[in-house]
């Protein structure tokens, strides 16, 4: 008795998950693709002057979805609470200039990388001999709570790490001198650099690659997102979406 009700057990779970996996788009279909993402860094998403999130995130999370036939939804929250809504199932995807690492690997999966560039130190100019991890030591590092980049931080030897919950007040802080330099990817940087002149990147770092995170049920998900990110290489549409916000 006590085996058939393991097996019986077993094979609940086992049809529970089936079921998890086949039904995400099902769902999506009928509720719409809702999106998650944190509007503090552009190019990949800000928000404009009618407080409407933009981006190139937004407008490729647009061609994705009618690529897939469904309607997009985009949910603008903290970065650092991101990844546990998407546990939670308040939202079916993070776009947000998320860097593919590792360890956000062991909870979430990935679609093929669709932004590949560099990490960067940025400082002001008077300060521009600040060129390495190294010449970091002993300084105070500006970078976003949660992000692959506060991790990049935290491993430089006599840092002092100051974690915002926004990338623009990590900006801002370095603008105003509360910090000595920030760590962020380099389009990200290049923005930052338009609104403040006094700024200046000075070291390049890490290659990274960012992604679209997914659920692991989803993996029905996933296949769509990555179809439709290969159909929109083909098509010349993603080097338009490249050419307009990172150029």
């Amino acid at each position: 008795m006590k085996t058939t009700r393991t097996t019986l057990a077993l094979g609940l779970c086992l049809l529970v998950a089936h079921a998890g996996a086949q039904g995400c788009m099902a769902t999506i279909q009928k509720t719409g693709l809702n999106i998650g993402t944190s509007p503090d860094y552009p190019p990949y998403e800000s928000l404009d002057a009618n407080n409407k999130i933009v981006g190139f995130d937004i407008d490729l999370m647009t061609a994705i979805a009618k690529q897939m036939n469904v309607k997009v939804n985009v949910i603008g929250q903290s970065f650092d609470g991101l990844i546990p809504a998407l546990l939670a199932r308040k939202i079916d995807m993070i776009a947000a200039g998320m860097t593919i690492t590792d360890e956000r690997k062991k909870s979430v999966n990935f679609s093929l990388p669709y932004f590949s560039g560099q990490n960067v130190i940025v400082v002001r100019k008077e300060n521009g001999a600040t060129r390495t991890l190294a010449n970091l030591s002993g300084k105070s590092i500006a970078v976003q709570i949660g992000s692959a980049q506060e991790k990049l931080a935290q491993g430089v030897k006599g840092g002092n790490v100051k974690s915002y919950n926004l990338y623009t007040d990590a900006a801002l802080a370095v603008q105003t001198r509360q910090a000595d330099a920030m760590i962020v990817a380099r389009p990200v940087a290049q923005q930052f650099l338009k609104t403040y002149p006094d700024l200046a990147i000075t070291g390049m770092l890490n290659k990274i690659d960012t992604g679209l995170a997914i659920r692991k049920d989803c993996t029905d998900v996933q296949n769509r997102v990555n179809a439709a990110i290969i159909q929109l290489r083909k098509s010349g549409e993603m080097d338009a979406l490249v050419a307009k916000w990172f150029k």
